[in-house]
């Protein structure tokens, strides 16, 4: 099995599952950041809506990003369900987006980066696709020692440090680079009982 086939098995029970890694906080604070009324934006990795669907009340087009295709079918569901005409679901890689150069105000990708084998290259097409003047936030895990990570949740990545995140924001041609350390965790068991818990970043940057 690999990444895109595990998120496909769990796709259904993806709001629990989640639900038990880190707490709706985490969407609130990345809501708060930046206004995007009115704008158009994109939440990659966008599993079952967990972002989208709170960004879909504010801009006037949501873009939802993921390779599972069967996490944009639970969010098609869910946007259905609120009578949300504006997200619009798209099955692509995050390293090499099916989106149009400078086509979007803004950018959001929630805990999904570490699933990047080339996470850099996700960045470098964060900045590809959105306007001069506009903005990227994204939100994930600190560097932890949950190994069990790897072949359970198939992370690529045991989280980023701060240094990581902004030399490659730096490199792709991101400005104001600003990155938060929050109080929020990330936690959770391997199927063998052990235990992993670390922070979770916020960090937004401006092309």
């Amino acid at each position: 099995m690999n990444s895109v086939q595990y998120f496909d098995s769990i796709a259904k029970q993806w709001n629990v599952i989640r639900s038990e890694y880190f707490e709706e906080r985490v969407k609130y604070k990345l809501l708060s950041i930046n206004n995007i009324k009115d704008k158009v934006v994109a939440d990659l990795g966008c599993g079952t809506g967990f972002v989208s669907l709170a960004l879909a009340n504010d801009a006037s087009i949501v873009f939802s990003i993921d390779n599972s295709i069967n996490m944009l079918k639970e969010l098609k569901t869910a946007a259905l369900k609120r009578e949300l005409k504006n997200i619009y679901p798209i099955k692509s890689s995050l390293d090499n987006l099916a989106l149009f150069d400078e086509s979007l105000d803004a950018t959001f990708i929630n805990m999904a980066l570490h699933h990047v084998k080339n996470a850099k290259k996700a960045i470098e097409e964060m900045y590809r696709v959105i306007v001069k003047g506009g903005f990227v936030v994204i939100s994930d895990v600190m560097e932890h020692n949950g190994e069990w990570a790897r072949e359970e949740m198939y992370d690529e990545w045991l989280g980023f440090s701060n240094e990581q995140i902004t030399q490659w924001l730096k490199e792709a041609g991101f400005r104001d680079i600003r990155i938060e350390n929050t109080d929020l965790k990330c936690k959770g068991y391997s199927s063998k009982g052990e235990y992993t818990e670390t922070g979770i970043f916020i960090a937004t940057a401006v092309k």
